[in-house]
């Protein structure tokens, strides 16, 4: 059984299938709190740089 769904098997399926489905702003949200933490990682180490370098 594939997830979410009642089909049983691959034959049944007669057209596109996207089981990601309903999850969009999860990985929206996820993607972008990723990015953000990345830019904050990254600011904080080169402001690091600079003071160290004077």
């Amino acid at each position: 059984m594939l997830i979410g769904t009642s089909i049983t098997d691959w034959s049944t399926v007669d057209g596109a299938y996207y089981a990601g489905q309903g999850t969009e702003a999860i990985w929206l949200g996820l993607s972008i709190l990723l990015c953000v933490v990345a830019l904050v990682a990254g600011a904080r180490h080169e402001k690091a740089a600079y003071k160290k370098a004077g």
